[in-house]
């Protein structure tokens, strides 16, 4: 298993953070499969599909209450419900909680970090795991990739050939990548949920068949 031959690369005592599709029930029975890749937990030491799945159980989870994982619930629904029209932000975020369900959620890097990812140590990390990281993404066979603040990395280290589209969009193969801010963001609800929205239906009735 990739994630078991990974996590013996690592130094003795370094929690492995393990990711990936958080309900594979969900992910199967999903129309449109999305996954999303981020840098690294802030300090957990968990496994991140039991703890998301936590959360969306859970009325009080505090990471439900924070920024990330409801902007990806959001995103996620906008992308799962896109029909030719971008969905409100009102539905999305109505509906985010249940539409985090259906995804997959990977960290370019399995071990904690800090509040702030410090860059030069994270794309040497990336860097020297890209093999692994291309391949959790190949096994995963997404649909959608979104990139919350990963896209630099990525492209320079795990898919150099990844094809430039239009605005924030790359292809590679029949993944469609959307360079996204990460959730976290100081920006706007609203207006970052447009921004990926939009650059993904631009995509699809201007480009689609590039």
């Amino acid at each position: 298993m990739l994630l078991d031959a990974w996590e013996k690369t690592f130094d003795s005592g370094v929690y492995f953070n393990r990711d990936g599709i958080i309900s594979n029930e969900h992910w199967m029975n999903a129309n449109v499969k999305i996954l999303f890749v981020l840098k690294e937990t802030n300090k957990a030491k968990q496994n991140l599909t039991t703890a998301i799945q936590i959360a969306l159980r859970s009325e009080k989870s505090g990471w439900w209450k924070g920024k990330v994982l409801r902007r990806v619930g959001r995103w996620a629904y906008g992308l799962a419900n896109y029909t030719g029209e971008v969905p409100s932000f009102e539905n999305a975020k109505a509906c985010g909680k249940d539409a985090t369900w259906g995804v997959a959620y990977i960290n370019m890097r399995k071990t904690a970090g800090g509040a702030r990812t410090e860059a030069k140590s994270f794309d040497i990390h990336v860097k020297k795991y890209a093999p692994y990281i291309r391949r959790q993404i190949e096994l995963i066979k997404p649909d959608i990739v979104v990139l919350g603040g990963t896209f630099r990395y990525l492209k320079r280290h795990v898919f150099p050939e990844m094809r430039h589209i239009c605005t924030r969009i790359h292809k590679q193969g029949d993944m469609i990548f959307i360079n996204a801010f990460h959730p976290a963001a100081v920006v706007d609800a609203c207006h970052i949920y447009n921004q990926v929205l939009s650059s993904y239906h631009n995509y699809k009735i201007n480009y689609a068949c590039v």
